[in-house]
């Protein structure tokens, strides 16, 4: 049975559907995920920014994206990823001294930063706890990113 594993950037699911259907693809496994919101195509450059994004499963540089996709000049990857953080389709971090760091989230977590050696630990905690515990009156909370500084375990002394 063919299937299409990756359709997760596709722009619309109807365009999956009918590339299945054109391809005599039986079934389409994942979820497009990919916003539809956003205002310009996904060429082939762009597909291979982001799944160099997802495939890593961490925070890199745009110059550890050029990397992994040599092919895409490095203009062009400051460019996109600039563009995918304000579509909201990654997120631009800025974790200490270093230059911006760029991550696909599967799932929303924060982040933990070695203030030594600048390791960056993810985890998950309640928002809606974390938004509690603010007690901000009269605010609504949008989005919330928690970034906690110290030393990690392998430097401890």
């Amino acid at each position: 049975m063919r299937t299409i594993r990756d359709c997760e950037y596709s722009r619309y699911v109807l365009y999956c559907k009918q590339f299945a259907a054109a391809e005599g693809i039986l079934r389409i496994i994942t979820s497009v995920t990919y916003p539809t919101s956003m205002k310009t195509r996904l060429t082939k450059q762009r597909q291979a920014i982001l799944d160099a994004l997802k495939q890593q499963g961490e925070a890199l540089s745009a110059a550890e994206v050029h990397a992994l996709v040599p092919a895409v000049d490095l203009a062009t990857v400051y460019r996109n990823l600039e563009h995918f953080t304000s579509e909201k389709v990654i997120k631009k971090l800025q974790l200490g001294s270093q230059e911006a760091r760029f991550e696909y989230q599967h799932e929303p977590h924060h982040h933990a930063i070695c203030t030594e050696c600048e390791r960056v630990i993810h985890f998950t905690a309640p928002d809606e706890k974390i938004k509690k515990l603010l007690g901000i009156e009269a605010f609504q909370v949008d989005e919330l990113e928690v970034t906690v500084r110290g030393i990690c375990n392998h430097k401890r002394v």
